[in-house]
């Protein structure tokens, strides 16, 4: 679900589609969710992940998220020129994709019990929070859309 947030506030962080959850996390609850993920075991020694996150999050939190383009965050993270070519230079997507992998393993783990939530959805910067429904665990490798298909007929 891309969602495009221009004109951020600090107040909308974000939807909760994670269920039917209208209440947003406060900022001060965002924080602690991103300390939790940057101290975290699955995030050891990807510091520039680390990094990446935090300016996505500040970005987004500071209602800047119309600005989260691929040469910023490329310029601004990563240390490139103003002029990259992010054509020939991925950095940004693919540093951005092991992010993504990361935090959905973050939260099939030690996150598993986080009451916040923070994505950031594929083909989008900017990050998304949400309340983790209660009693909700998500469980990637018994998902029923990756059974083998038996005879059912």
């Amino acid at each position: 679900m891309a969602i495009d947030l221009p004109g951020a506030r600090s107040d909308a962080v974000g939807p909760a589609d994670l269920g039917t959850e209208t209440v947003k996390p406060a900022q001060s609850e965002i924080w602690r969710a991103l300390n939790r993920i940057g101290q975290s075991r699955t995030m050891m020694r990807a510091e520039r992940l680390i990094q990446l996150l935090n300016f996505l999050v500040e970005t987004t939190l500071g209602g800047n998220a119309r600005y989260l383009k691929e040469t910023t965050i490329g310029v601004s993270v990563f240390g490139r020129s103003p002029d990259y070519d992010p054509k020939t230079d991925t950095i940004v997507r693919s540093q951005a994709w092991r992010l993504r992998a990361k935090l959905r393993e973050y939260y099939a783990t030690e996150g598993a019990d986080d009451p916040v939530v923070i994505d950031i959805a594929k083909g989008q910067y900017s990050a998304t929070f949400s309340f983790r429904p209660p009693g909700a665990l998500e469980h990637p490798a018994t998902s029923t859309e990756q059974r083998p298909h038996g005879s059912r007929r």
